[in-house]
């Protein structure tokens, strides 16, 4: 997955950082809501995943397509692991309000 992402590294197109750390936060908070709804409150409260912050490292307009692969790093707390930073790459599709999560690898 290095290299893929290091190819990422010098593209410019597609969400800003900024979009892109919104994106993900939407996405954790759908996924923590969901797992209030299930497991109630004070369990939910302590699975809960965090992201703490996120750098992109660049991102590639899918041919064909309007979507955009991303390559991020993502500083995240997510129980019952301790605090760390994930390299992943991501799908990212602009919608009517604003960029939105497709799929993660």
């Amino acid at each position: 997955m290095g290299a893929a992402l290091a190819l990422l590294g010098g593209c410019t197109a597609g969400p800003t950082e900024a979009e892109l750390t919104a994106a993900i936060r939407a996405e954790m908070d759908r996924a923590n809501a969901l797992a209030a709804s299930m497991l109630g409150p004070e369990a939910a409260a302590r699975t809960a995943t965090r992201i703490h912050g996120l750098d992109k490292l660049g991102c590639v307009k899918e041919e064909g397509g309007d979507a955009y692969v991303c390559g991020i790093e993502v500083d995240i707390t997510a129980p019952p692991a301790q605090r760390r930073k994930l390299a992943s790459r991501v799908r990212m599709a602009k919608q009517d309000n604003g960029w939105t999560v497709v799929k993660t690898f």
